[in-house]
């Protein structure tokens, strides 16, 4: 009779630990999970919240209107724009060290190849890329954040409604920005945020939203009170036969006063005046 009951006791022991077993590797995934969600956002993330993605719609009449992204404004000359509808990649800029390189000669000659012979059947322009401008405003499309190349690619669009052209034409561009080994791989952003601030300013003057909003802008404008035209100055009465102090107490103090002989001229911004005796003889 004793052993089976020492049999069933081992059951009961191996049972027990298997359940405290599980119990601690739940507790240990927990405090995974838990430190997971308490580690601190990444220069990607950080990234995604300072630089708000464009989104590409479509307007009554069909055309593509930029909106939701955060407005920017180029700052650097030397960023390669291509058509928004081309089936190819824009050829990147490089930023590094300070200065905005222009993307290579081959990729340049090699797009504008791909580009002429998608468009030669529609008698297209076979070399549409084009340079954009600085001051042009842009909004981000793509972050992307490579650690182990120390490179963000920045991918945005030209603001298709600033550029004055009708239809609005719109354009991508990239450019990659390579920063010392193991700046992107610290976490913080903020040096990130100012090399990235160099190229595209966060722009608040508050026109790509205008520019992006279509008609309603431009009525509201047009229906903004006009603001009241500033009053005319008033004429100036200078006249033979007064004296040095009336032509002061008009005009104030002249800039400079010269004489001659008996005469004193009193020379202001935009007329000389002249007196004999004291007294005006003449207004030029």
């Amino acid at each position: 009779m004793a052993l089976p009951r020492r049999k069933t006791m081992s059951q009961r022991t191996r049972r027990a630990f298997t359940i405290l077993s599980w119990s601690a590797m739940a507790t240990l995934a927990c405090s995974v999970a838990v430190a997971q969600d308490s580690a601190p956002p990444s220069v990607a993330e950080q990234l995604q919240a300072q630089y708000k993605i464009a989104k590409l719609t479509r307007d009554a009449n069909g055309n593509a209107v930029i909106g939701e992204g955060t407005a920017l404004a180029i700052q650097k000359q030397g960023i390669l724009g291509l058509p928004l509808n081309s089936p190819l990649n824009p050829c990147p800029s490089t930023y590094v060290g300070g200065r905005l390189k222009k993307p290579g000669f081959l990729c340049q000659v090699g797009t504008g190849v791909g580009v002429g012979l998608l468009n030669r059947q529609a008698n297209d322009n076979p070399n549409p890329m084009t340079d954009l401008p600085v001051g042009q405003q842009v909004y981000p499309a793509s972050i992307a954040v490579d650690t182990r190349s120390d490179t963000v690619k920045f991918m945005v669009i030209a603001c298709a409604a600033c550029n004055g052209t009708d239809p609005p034409t719109y354009y991508k561009a990239q450019v990659d920005f390579r920063f010392p080994k193991g700046v992107l791989a610290t976490g913080d952003a903020s040096q990130v945020e100012d090399t990235i601030g160099q190229v595209f300013s966060i722009d608040n003057s508050g026109d790509a939203g205008q520019a992006g909003a279509g008609p309603a802008a431009g009525q509201a404008s047009a229906q903004a009170p006009a603001s009241p035209a500033p009053a005319a100055p008033e004429p100036l009465n200078i006249q033979q036969g007064q004296t040095i102090a009336q032509v002061e107490q008009a005009l104030g103090k002249p800039s400079k006063i010269l004489t001659a002989g008996t005469k004193v001229i009193y020379v202001y911004r935009d007329l000389k005046v002249t007196f004999t005796n004291g007294k005006v003889a003449d207004v030029q």
